[in-house]
């Protein structure tokens, strides 16, 4: 069975250097994997997948040899564990708001005696059964991983009983989410934030677990490493595809003599 990059830098206490797409682009976990990304982090939430595009994305991140991050659009207990059979690493599980919701997570995608996963040995994550590892159930169980996001007021002030949970391996704050309920802004550095994130780390060191959220810049993200986040999502395709097409609208501006109009770059700044 093949092992977890992200698991193996969190368990050695460094940070995990995670990317994100809702895309199914071919070449993205091939090109993610060159650039020494341990994992991608898939969303499922806001894009629609069709089951065949799911398997053959999973597929090429083990192609690649790096970790898939599925967020799925449902909390299904047989839906769930099949992204594992298929070969998710691990899951991220959006609007997680109490312990018992974390625990029934944990029940639903770990094999007994830690959970209730159902077994199946023919998928993908099991060598399709031909390959399967006399101890798959406790190497499923070691080498897969839930990551629960803290997307609420109610999640936060739980945050502390979700990361007591067994299984539960990283708490992921969802800045969009928690910012719109708390009346502040996403930024890292805003005070309301920066609160959030520092009772993240708080409890999530008193139960030796991993947190952290997305960043858009170096500097963000050097302020979460300096809070104590080892989760940390940075670089993703519609960015950087916005990014890309904004230098080059600048350039066929200046080559063909276009008007200065602003050209703005959704969520960053203008030229």
């Amino acid at each position: 069975m093949r092992s977890s990059k992200v698991l193996a830098r969190l368990r050695a206490g460094q940070v995990a250097r995670i990317c994100c797409t809702g895309s199914p682009i071919a070449f993205y976990p091939a090109v993610a994997a060159h650039f020494h990304y341990d994992g991608i982090w898939v969303d499922a939430e806001h894009r629609v997948w069709d089951p065949r595009e799911v398997e053959t994305m999973l597929g090429r991140h083990h192609a690649a040899d790096i970790d898939c991050i599925w967020r799925p659009p449902t909390k299904e207990k047989n839906a769930l564990y099949r992204l594992l059979e298929d070969g998710a690493s691990g899951l991220m599980i959006p609007h997680v708001s109490s312990a018992a919701e974390a625990k029934g997570l944990v029940n639903a995608i770990k094999f007994p005696p830690l959970g209730d996963r159902g077994f199946c040995g023919g998928g993908r994550d099991a060598n399709y059964w031909i390959g399967k590892p006399e101890d798959y159930t406790e190497q499923a169980n070691r080498e897969t991983f839930l990551v629960v996001q803290i997307e609420t007021p109610e999640a936060l002030a739980n945050a502390d009983a979700i990361a007591s949970v067994p299984g539960v391996d990283v708490l992921f704050l969802g800045p969009g989410d928690m910012s719109l309920r708390l009346g502040c802004t996403p930024a890292v550095s805003d005070p309301v934030m920066l609160d959030v994130q520092k009772q993240l780390d708080a409890a999530c060191r008193r139960h030796g677990k991993a947190w952290g959220r997305p960043v858009g810049c170096r500097e963000d993200m050097q302020s979460l490493v300096d809070l104590g986040a080892r989760f940390i999502v940075y670089g993703a395709e519609f960015s950087a595809v916005c990014a890309h097409f904004a230098g080059c609208a600048a350039d066929f501006d200046t080559v063909l003599g276009a008007s200065a109009e602003t050209h703005a770059i959704p969520g960053g700044k203008s030229y």
